[in-house]
């Protein structure tokens, strides 16, 4: 059990430091319902974890290491103390699924959300932002940790008083994404980006992009319909204009944060 608890503890740990691929997918259907998805690809924790624990004793059998569940984010909501009654609420209608197989360096963790109206991812993404790490940190302990009767302190995370909100801090903080009927936008924050080179966060995380690390970032928008207007230096539309894709790097938003911004209607 100390194989597992170890990548527990090192899964945590990146995932403050924000070393992962993201994705995030918003389905929107004609009603204007849908869903948001926001997947977090660690593979490249797992090479790294055989890496640093290579003829380790707790390491012998990491390659056996494999998972796939889901969790019902209800069934958590009481423990989300950074959370309100109502953010609890809207936490309450996800899910997260955990999918593991050390063997193919593969570790990722997908939230999904359901909403009636676009306007309600705002209030998700805000979940996320506020919880995201509490979840995986509690789903962990819960799966890994406490499958040997105890409930250890998780690596990397000794430090009680440090305020998780601080940690892992991402581009999404920089920038104003407006949901909407019709209309979906995000633009940058120029006056908190001239102070980028302060926050000490994403400054690691170049460093550590820079020695091979890259962290890619990806967003796609599923429209019920052809996009009328799809402006943005980063965004790819598809042949029938119902897709939107964008792509990039940590980076990319250190040599022109302008990459990630968009205003597409539909």
């Amino acid at each position: 059990m100390k194989k597992i608890s170890w990548i527990a503890g090192l899964v945590v740990l990146v995932v403050f430091s924000g070393c992962f691929d993201t994705l995030e997918e918003v389905t929107i259907a004609d009603n204007g319902s849908g869903t948001f998805v926001n997947s977090l690809d660690m593979g490249k924790l797992l090479g790294l974890a055989k890496t640093m624990g290579s003829g380790k004793d707790e390491m012998k059998d990491i390659d056996k290491l494999k998972m796939d569940t889901v969790i019902y984010l209800k069934d958590l909501k009481d423990s989300m103390k950074n959370l309100n009654a109502a953010e609890k609420n809207i936490a309450a209608t996800g899910t997260l699924k955990i999918q593991v197989d050390a063997n193919d360096d593969k570790m990722n963790f997908t939230f999904t959300f359901p909403f009636s109206r676009i306007s309600e991812i705002d209030g998700i993404q805000g979940v996320l932002k506020k919880a995201k790490q509490d979840i995986i940190d509690d789903t962990m302990k819960k799966i890994m940790g406490e499958e040997n009767g105890k409930n250890e302190a998780m690596p990397g995370n000794e430090e009680g008083d440090e305020k998780k909100e601080d940690m892992g801090t991402n581009i999404d903080a920089y920038y104003t994404s407006v949901y909407e009927k019709g209309k979906v936008t995000r633009k940058l924050n120029k006056e908190k980006y001239a102070h980028v080179e302060d926050d000490k966060s994403l400054k690691s995380l170049q460093e550590m992009a820079q020695l091979g690390m890259a962290i890619n970032m990806k967003t796609v928008i599923n429209l019920p319909k052809p996009a009328k207007k799809a402006e943005g230096k980063g965004l790819k539309l598809s042949d029938d204009k119902k897709k939107i894709t964008m792509e990039g790097t940590l980076d990319d938003f250190f040599e022109d944060a302008s990459y990630f911004e968009y205003n597409i209607e539909y």
